[in-house]
């Protein structure tokens, strides 16, 4: 089992790779249920995640499609 050291905003977590694969089953499932807080079970404690930005949300949204009238061609 690999143990990772990750920092984010000052604040250091120990994880393991048990822990990483939660924390994206968590996220995937609160991108399911938006504003609902989703929760897994890691080897270092439990896992919660919340999608605070949703569908119904003030929170911006991107697009990955073309613009209206855009037109792809290959020459």
């Amino acid at each position: 089992m690999s143990q990772f050291e990750i920092t984010i905003n000052g604040t250091t977590l120990n994880l393991t790779t048990e822990d990483m694969a939660a924390i994206e089953t968590a996220m995937a499932d609160a991108m399911r249920t938006p504003h609902q807080k989703t929760f897994r079970k890691g080897t270092t404690g439990n896992v919660y995640a919340k999608l605070l930005n949703g569908p119904g949300s003030n929170g911006q949204h991107f697009s990955h499609g073309l613009p209206a009238g855009y037109i792809e061609t290959d020459c």
